[in-house]
């Protein structure tokens, strides 16, 4: 009886493990490289360096309008002054004025229209939006601001911001439109 050995037993194991290890290789690398295709947008962002002294006027009870607004050396030197109709004038930080006063209920009339004058770019409101026109109590005030304004886009430090960029359009679209 003649006995026939085969080597294919041999070979199948290798061909098994080799096609194991190349599948595991290409599924881990898959996985570092699934955010390569992610787009970025860059964005200006502005910060004021000079700071604002606004004042503001009660026209109405708790409706406040910008009578000035008046640019000085440093955001810390920002001030708030208030004139109430019953004609009590109340002077307030910057750091008092994003703070919500429960003690004072006062103050929180103004922080609306402060959010729309020069005075929001201290407390975070984007140096790209122009000021707001109603949030002035008179055209001259209005005019001076816009200017001013400038003037203190002009002084602000710059930092370039690269962020993903989101939404219908972009390579990793959070919504799926489609029937």
């Amino acid at each position: 009886m003649v006995k026939i050995t085969t080597t294919l037993p041999k070979y199948t194991n290798k061909v098994k493990k080799a096609s194991f290890v190349i599948g595991s290789a290409l599924f881990i690398s898959s996985l570092f490289s699934c955010g390569s295709n992610v787009e970025y947008q860059e964005t200006e962002v502005l910060t004021p360096t000079q700071g604002v002294i606004t004042e503001v006027k009660e026209m109405e009870t708790d409706l406040f309008k910008i009578t000035d607004e008046t640019l000085v050396p440093t955001t810390d030197d920002s001030r708030i002054i208030a004139e109430y109709m019953d004609g009590v004038r109340d002077t307030f930080t910057l750091a008092e004025a994003e703070l919500v006063d429960a003690d004072n209920p006062r103050r929180s009339g103004t922080r609306g229209v402060l959010m729309y004058g020069m005075m929001g770019y201290m407390m975070g409101r984007s140096m790209s939006q122009t000021p707001s026109r109603s949030a002035y109590a008179s055209d001259a005030a209005y005019k001076k601001s816009t200017s001013t304004s400038n003037s203190l886009r002009s002084t602000a430090s710059r930092k370039t911001v690269r962020t993903p960029k989101k939404g219908f359009g972009s390579s990793r679209s959070t919504r799926s439109y489609g029937g």
